[in-house]
């Protein structure tokens, strides 16, 4: 190819963005149009949206693992009375905080907040989120425009769709019945929850959205309670087993010593004159099933003790790092950033219609 139809070419491509930035300078009042069209939709859409606050607190969970404490003999004196106390050894069961967000997002941890009432300092009433979101909360103005377009389909399929009430589950509540508007509710308000374990610290950060700041603070307040609750539940079950099961059996051993002291008080009162070889047997039988109650009653006295402190060590402790407290300013929405974003949207589209006309002529 020569030089000369080298040199033509790009002449041409040169003549081409001249002639394409004169088409976009030529419809740069259709630009300004759409951008104008857009900068109101933004800021319907900013002054619309639902305003929500956002309230957090952090964690800090202390390690409590343990190891029970050196028995002696206590294992072999209760296996006299047929008890293995051996088997009770160990910690308890380990949870990794990565499945704290697991417990939070269960169906059973969720309804448990949800149907907690809490008080909407806004609108004073006192009410549970429940309630809240599926009978006194609106959509925005953006919201209705969505439901009643892109949603219609919907809309109308729900109308024709006729719910059938939950039938008595009074035998059944091991099992979970919502109606579809339920579960979306439930999904939405998991999106207002956020709990996060920080990888380098292991701090636990819990934050919670909602419409009101003081309904943000008290939910944010009860699901840091019900988090602790649920691993300090979980990480104790075991020993709480092994204290009950100690201490009943200690409650047996305490009434088997019991009635062998008297019964050996009463022998004892019965032959302190009588010098016969039978007696004296049965006297040394008797004090001998004396002296082994008595032992296992001791040991497991001390082992009633040993559970207590186990169950203590086993116990984790939760340090408020960083408590909660009522938020001031909202999180969202972000009406300067929402007006900004549909600005440049409406720049950009009119730079590419005026594009397309050029790049695209009708004639």
């Amino acid at each position: 190819m020569s030089e000369e139809n080298k040199s033509h070419i790009v002449q041409d491509d040169e003549i081409d963005l001249v002639e394409l930035a004169k088409t976009i300078w030529s419809g740069r009042k259709f630009i300004a149009k759409v951008t104008g069209v857009f900068i109101i939709l933004g800021l319907v859409i900013a002054f619309t949206s639902p305003v929500e606050y956002e309230a957090s607190c952090k964690l800090l969970p202390e390690s409590t693992e343990g190891s029970m404490p050196n028995l002696g003999g206590l294992g072999g004196l209760a296996g006299l009375a047929g008890i293995d106390i051996g088997g009770m050894a160990g910690g308890g069961g380990t949870l990794s905080p990565q499945l704290y967000p697991e417990i939070v997002n269960s169906l059973p941890f969720i309804l448990d907040v949800m149907n907690d009432t809490i008080y909407f300092e806004s609108i004073d009433l006192r009410t549970t989120s429940f309630d809240y979101f599926e009978n006194i909360a609106k959509p925005s103005l953006f919201g209705y425009v969505l439901k009643y377009t892109i949603g219609l389909p919907g809309v109308l399929k729900s109308a024709l769709t006729i719910e059938k009430l939950p039938e008595d589950q009074s035998n059944t509540q091991e099992f979970y019945r919502l109606s579809k508007k339920e579960w979306k509710i439930i999904e939405k308000f998991k999106d207002r929850i956020a709990l996060s374990i920080e990888e380098e610290t292991g701090l636990i950060a819990i934050k919670v959205e909602m419409p009101d700041p003081y309904a943000a603070a008290q939910v944010a307040k009860k699901i840091e309670q019900e988090v602790t609750k649920a691993v300090i539940q979980y990480k104790t079950n075991k020993a709480k087993d092994n204290l009950q099961f100690v201490t009943e059996s200690f409650k047996d051993a305490k009434a088997e010593f019991e009635s062998q002291q008297l019964r050996m008080a009463r022998v004892t009162d019965r032959n302190m004159n009588v010098s016969s070889a039978t007696a004296q047997i049965e006297l040394r039988r008797i004090e001998n099933e004396y002296n082994v109650a008595f032992e296992v009653y001791k040991g497991l006295a001390s082992q009633v003790e040993q559970a207590k402190i186990k169950l203590k060590e086993e116990t984790p402790v939760f340090t408020i790092f960083e408590p909660l407290r009522i938020p001031e300013d909202k999180s969202s929405p972000n009406r300067i950033m929402i007006v900004i974003l549909c600005c440049l949207i409406g720049v950009f589209t009119g730079i590419t219609v005026s594009m397309a006309k050029y790049l695209f002529p009708t004639h």
